[in-house]
Parts: structure tokens; C-alpha cells; sequence
């Protein structure tokens, strides 16, 4: 890590990399910087640039740094609240802190806050470790952050007035259908005792007439089919007259 002073603006090294790129005749090697630039009063940036030597990767990003920064609000050498900067797989968590604990954070974060001006403040790292993802999602959440004068212009402007009263018509348009919904499941309600009584007076004609069946069946014989005993008898009888009577005369 270096420290660069250039006109009234603090610059520091937060990572230098080696890349190569591989063409159709070989590799080329570069090198890629990334400079972080503040002047230690609120106003803060960084830029990530490449470049084929080290010395040119660093004054291209800290150009570049100079021309990204922004201002940040700062209230009694910490940040106003509490926020989260999120970038990629990356998330970090800033707190405000009192007096006396200094800057509580890992290399990136912690070059990133002291450009800006802080001098007392908590944080941590709640996904990846990675340098140039944690230089991001600090960023993130500097930008994220609003004094109470800030905050009281959003609430009084026009735009969050409008916000507000279609909330108000969204919630009048969702209490409505609450009052239909109870009468719905009264109504849902009826429905299924009546439907529920209807089955059972179902099964039970069922039931009835399953057992007469049965009862029906054990006395009958199936149909289509000829009673050859009662024909029998009926033929022997017949015949054991004709033959009494030829006998008689």
C-alpha cells in the first residue's frame, strides 16, 4: 500500500494486480490498479484502470478516481445512521460509533472511510473478502446515506406526497374485499354443511337399497333361465292320467 499526494487530494493503492491476456502470438502482461481518492472532508471515489506498467495503472485510476468522486455527509466524525453496501457477493455493514473506537474495519474498507473523513465508526464484512468488491459495496453504502435535513426535503417534496397517497388508496382498495372475504366464507360455510348433508343422505339410500337387493336375490333365481323341474313334474303327471284312464275303460 502507498500513499499518493496530489493537490490537496489523498491517494492510496488498494490492490495492484499482474494480468495477462492471452493472444494469437503469445501472452501480454498488464498490470491493473486500484486507487482510492478523498481529501478527508466528505468527499470521496475510486476507479479501477490498467495499464502495461505499474506506475501508469496507478495515475490512470487515480484520474479517473478524481473525476468519479462524490460527497458524503459526516456528523460528528461518523456517518448518520446505520447502512449496508451490497455489490456482487459482496455486503458491508456500517455503523455509527462514538468517539474514541476509531475506525473498526479491514484494509479496503477502512482506506475507503479514512479518504472520506471518518475517524470513528464500526463495520463488518458479511459476504466475500474480496478487495475490489468491498471497495464497491463501501461506496454503496456512502451513497446510501442522508442527513435529517436530507431526509425532511424527501418527505416534504411533491413526489414522496404522491407516493403517500397511493399507498393510502392501495390500503382503502385492500380493507374492502377484507369485508367481502367474511361474507364469502359465510356463504363458502352453508355451502359445505348442505353439500356435506346431502352425501350422507346419499350413502345411507345407498346402503338401504344395497341390502333389500341382496335380500331380493337369496329368494329369486336368475333370470333367463327355464325351470326344468316344475316341467318335469308337470309332464309325468299328465302322462300318469292318460295311462289311468286308458286302464279304467
Amino acid at each position: 500500500m502507498t500513499l499518493l499526494e496530489k493537490g490537496g487530494y489523498d491517494s492510496i493503492l488498494v490492490s495492484l494486480r499482474r494480468v495477462t491476456r492471452v493472444m494469437k502470438g503469445g501472452k501480454r502482461f498488464r498490470f491493473s490498479a486500484l486507487v482510492v481518492v478523498g481529501d478527508g472532508n466528505g468527499r470521496v471515489g475510486a476507479a479501477l484502470a490498467k495499464a502495461p506498467e505499474a506506475m501508469l495503472a496507478i495515475r490512470k485510476a487515480e484520474e479517473k478516481a478524481k473525476k468519479n468522486m462524490f460527497n458524503v455527509p459526516i456528523v460528528n466524525e461518523t456517518i448518520p445512521h446505520e447502512t449496508i453496501g451490497i455489490n456482487t457477493t459482496s455486503k458491508v455493514l456500517l455503523k455509527p460509533a462514538g468517539s474514541g473506537t476509531g475506525i473498526i474495519a479491514s484494509m479496503p474498507v477502512r482506506s475507503v472511510l479514512e479518504k472520506a473523513g471518518y475517524k470513528n465508526i464500526l463495520t463488518k464484512s458479511l459476504g466475500s473478502n474480496n478487495h475490489i468488491n468491498l471497495v464497491w459495496a463501501t461506496l454503496d453504502a456512502l451513497k446510501k446515506l442522508k442527513t435529517k435535513e436530507q431526509q425532511l426535503e424527501i418527505l416534504q417534496s411533491q413526489e414522496s406526497k404522491d407516493q403517500f397517497e397511493k399507498y393510502l388508496k392501495t390500503t382503502e382498495i385492500k380493507e374492502q374485499p377484507k369485508e367481502n372475504k367474511v361474507k364469502n366464507q359465510q356463504i363458502n360455510t352453508e355451502i359445505q354443511k348442505n353439500s356435506e348433508n346431502k352425501l350422507k343422505y346419499e350413502q345411507q339410500q345407498k346402503n338401504y337399497d344395497k341390502s333389500s337387493f341382496k335380500q331380493k336375490d337369496n329368494f329369486k333365481r336368475p333370470p333367463n333361465k327355464p325351470n326344468y323341474k316344475k316341467f318335469n313334474k308337470t309332464y309325468k303327471e299328465s302322462t300318469s292320467e292318460n295311462h289311468e284312464n286308458k286302464n279304467q275303460e
